[in-house]
């Protein structure tokens, strides 16, 4: 295995990717068939079920956990409490802080759901059966609910001195406000309330015993199995491989270690037979993770004719019960918190807290929503007090072309882009001075009780947020990938990423296929893709980040184009022609002006074996930086006065995510993060009642968008390459919600600022829009 990429000074020019004209995705085929096989699908024989028995209540001691009777239920195998297990912790992911998670619940519980014990049978119906008749005795003790509270509050963790984890400050935020060339000043505290992942497919996993290996093969849906086959090794030792099957969607859910997963592992080690566990409904709301749940509090200072000359960022995370991997979402927020605005004064203090509520995790976006929205509602409240547009306050302060590469006050190197450009063409696809007629017009109506028209009782608005994220993973990361010509004319490539659902079938066929001049009919028939498997994949990074396209594509071309260039020496020495004679079209090898001369794939791969040559490459492809994918988006909303109620009529999105492989994929990705932005901006919010009871366990409670709920949405990209991989993709996944939450919630309070409606909160339910309506004009 190559362990380092090729001296920069040894490689080959690499092709401009011109993307197939459009396809449909090839895995679409046996999905829309219902031949996928997801975990649900797989049942080995003498399979066993599992169920887990949950806290029910948010903080307590536990006293007793009764198991007896639950052993004697028919169709019971075994049942696990942390005692029988004796495992080892999952560590707090920050050193120093001793905040571990139990793989089941010990001594204390921190938050409803918690797991306690672990129940094994022959199907699920006894499982759940026998849930019930387990008998858990807690001490309830007061539980920690909400950030506000948490830092005068005694640790949840009795190792911890607080419940702080960490605490970070950038820049000095006490200066620069007695500058007279500051005018202007605003202070608001936005919430991103918390929310809770909804994947189609909730988490599932199957362990099985493998004698081949001498250990367990887990197959699960998983972004990221040789991470999670890292992470199993603390108790299981390195004789664990980890396949991955079709995935019912990720997210950022599904790259984390949960509890369930070594205790299913461990109970499957225990009793020598495969165990199964799907995660129900109820369970993922309860404490899958969740995302989001921050505080900001920022001051803009600057001057009337709308340049922003200070910035100072407050805010708190609230990661929940365990701090583990939860904590990065306020690195990532830190990051990018200035966002594409040139502020000369700038800083930004973190704190991350942990209560009694479920962890939180890096969910679609982790950290850069929540930087956006707190910074796109304060452009826009800085607007209204300097008496501004808010578009003409964002073009006086959007960084330039001119500066790149950038590197903000908070450390991110940003690296391409026209930001000025994307706010115009998304301005102009929005039609603002058309919106803005129709909204005086309305406004008339409303406050004119003598028209001849109707009096209008929906009022509407316009909102824009410009937005910058990172993408990539850390800068150091790499992706693997392998490329193999068959003696068939097959071409197979083994991808360290991981899809789940995002379309690397496609895609990376694609890629590779136009190497060798496959066609986009031939593609998928002559390229096999394989991703998911650590026994097969010796490394892999997964699927995170919006990393795959510009680390795990870039890999594959820059394979796939050396083992072309290989192979067309060897046609060329066969053929008698100079190497760069030779043209490949189709699998075929030709000499350029002689097409009546050819050697078809398979025959110059014999060739190579004869000649010693081989028909393989592989990388492990490290960039070296991450990317700044950004975007300006825009909406249109109705308000209807009298209930409150919000419809998103249009929406906008004009995005730059570099070089687009496949730009149907990346529209339909876009497409899909809106409609993740819109259900957090109108719909979506995790409720724990004072004593951290969840009040949102079911679908009933916690609302998400449907069909009619999803506006008219258009999209447009600006494509600048990124410089830093090889294809020059950025990242096209997590923009829509970052985006979507600070457009609605900005044309929402344009829509009200001639009532008075000067600030609401997430999510925009209609009781919440009626409530602020009410408060500013009763009558």
């Amino acid at each position: 295995m190559v362990d380092d990429p090729p001296a920069t000074d040894n490689e080959p020019p690499w092709p401009a990717w011109v993307p197939y004209p459009p396809t449909r995705r090839h895995e679409d085929h046996r999905l829309v068939r219902g031949e996928g096989r997801f975990v649900a699908n797989l049942t080995p024989p003498g399979c066993l079920h599992a169920g887990f028995v949950r806290s029910i209540v948010a903080r307590g001691r536990i006293r007793s956990v009764d198991v007896s009777t639950a052993r004697l239920h028919p169709g019971i195998v075994a049942v696990f409490t942390a005692a029988d297990l004796d495992l080892g912790d999952i560590a707090s992911g920050v050193e120093g802080v001793p905040m571990n998670r139990p793989i089941l619940a010990r001594d204390l519980t921190n938050h409803i759901g918690e797991p306690i014990a672990l129940i094994v049978g022959v199907d699920r119906h006894a499982v759940a059966d026998a849930v019930e008749l387990i008998d858990v005795e807690i001490e309830e003790l007061a539980a920690v609910l909400g950030a506000d509270t948490a830092l005068g509050s005694e640790p949840i963790h009795p190792e911890a001195d607080s419940n702080l984890v960490t605490s970070t400050t950038v820049g000095d935020p006490s200066g620069g406000w007695n500058d007279p060339g500051i005018d202007v000043m605003v202070d608001l505290t936005v919430v991103n309330q918390r929310v809770a992942p909804v994947t189609l497919e909730p988490l599932a996993i199957l362990a099985v015993p493998d004698s081949g290996i001498g250990g367990t093969r887990v197959q699960v849906g998983h972004q990221a199995p040789h991470l999670l086959k890292r992470q199993l090794s603390q108790w299981f030792g390195d004789n664990v491989e980890v396949t991955v099957p079709d995935v019912g969607g990720g997210y950022g859910l599904k790259a984390r270690l949960y509890p369930e997963y070594v205790a299913v592992v461990a109970a499957s080690r225990r009793l020598g037979r495969p165990v199964q566990w799907l995660q129900s409904r109820s369970e993922q709301l309860l404490g899958g993770c969740h995302g989001r749940d921050m505080v900001h509090r920022i001051r803009l200072g600057g001057s009337g004719d709308g340049r922003i000359r200070r910035a100072d960022v407050d805010f708190t995370l609230d990661v929940g019960a365990y701090p583990h991997l939860g904590t990065m979402v306020a690195d990532f927020t830190r990051l990018v918190s200035p966002q594409l605005y040139d502020i000369a004064e700038f800083s930004v203090t973190s704190r991350v807290v942990v209560t009694n509520t479920a962890p939180i995790a890096p969910y679609r976006g982790a950290g850069r929503p929540e930087a956006a929205y707190a910074m796109e509602r304060a452009v826009d409240a800085f607007a209204r007090q300097a008496g501004l547009d808010p578009v003409t306050v964002r073009a006086r302060n959007l960084l330039s072309p001119a500066s790149w590469p950038h590197r903000t006050a908070t450390g991110a190197r940003y690296d391409s882009g026209d930001y000025r450009a994307a706010l115009d063409r998304a301005v102009a696809m929005l039609d603002v001075p058309a919106v803005r007629a129709d909204q005086a017009e309305r406004l008339h109506r409303f406050g004119d009780p003598g028209s001849a028209a109707p009096r209008a009782e929906t009022l509407i608005g316009v909102g824009i947020a410009a937005w910058v994220e990172r993408a990539g993973g850390a800068p150091d990361t790499g992706e693997y990938a392998r490329v193999e010509a068959g003696s068939d004319g097959r071409v197979t490539v083994l991808s360290g990423s991981c899809d789940n659902g995002q379309g690397h079938e496609t895609v990376w066929a694609q890629i590779a296929g136009r190497a060798f001049g496959f066609t986009p009919t031939s593609v998928n028939d002559r390229v096999a893709v394989i991703e998911g498997d650590t026994a097969r994949i010796p490394r892999g990074s997964g699927s995170s980040a919006s990393r795959s396209a510009q680390i795990g594509a870039s890999a594959v071309h820059r394979c796939a184009h050396r083992l072309r260039l290989r192979l067309a020496s060897v046609a060329a020495s066969v053929l008698e022609a100079a190497p760069d004679d030779i043209v490949v079209d189709d699998g075929m090898f030709t000499v350029r002006g002689v097409p009546t001369v050819a050697l078809d794939l398979g025959r110059v791969v014999d060739e190579a074996g004869r000649l010693g040559l081989s028909s393989t490459d592989e990388e492990w492809y490290v960039p070296g930086s991450q990317t700044f994918p950004y975007g300006v988006h825009g909406a249109v909303v109705e308000v209807d006065t009298e209930t409150g109620r919000v419809t998103v009529n249009r929406y906008v999105a004009v995005d730059d995510c570099g070089v687009a492989l496949n730009p149907d994929m990346v529209e339909a990705q876009t497409t899909g993060s809106i409609v993740q932005g819109i259900g957090q901006a109108l719909f979506e919010q995790v409720v724990y009642s004072s004593e951290g009871q969840l009040l949102t366990g079911t679908l009933l409670d916690y609302g998400i968008p449907g069909s009619s709920d999803v506006p008219t949405i258009e999209t447009d990209r600006i494509e600048t390459p990124a410089p830093s991989n090889t294809l020059g993709a950025k990242g096209a996944g997590e923009g829509g919600c970052i985006g979507a939450p600070p457009a609605i919630v900005n044309a929402v309070l344009d829509a009200l600022a001639p009532l008075g409606v000067d600030h609401l909160d997430m999510p925009l339910d209609p009781n919440t829009v009626w409530a602020a309506i009410k408060a500013v004009s009763p009558d």
